[in-house]
């Protein structure tokens, strides 16, 4: 199966966060026990906003 274009721009975009990826994965693994929703919204926000910077588009 060929990938599709949106797929390495993606990769790209996150390989382009890797500190807001790390805070991001902290906080979820910090309390994966215990998840509640928006538990890690502004480290989510973060890396979302940085990998959409990268790859210029917003979804």
């Amino acid at each position: 199966m060929k990938p599709t274009r949106g797929v390495p721009a993606i990769a790209k975009g996150v390989a382009s966060c890797p500190a807001q990826a790390a805070a991001y994965g902290k906080c979820v693994a910090s309390s994966y026990k215990d998840v509640q929703k928006d538990m890690c919204q502004k480290e989510f926000l973060a890396f979302k906003q940085c990998v959409q910077q990268a790859v210029k588009k917003k979804w």
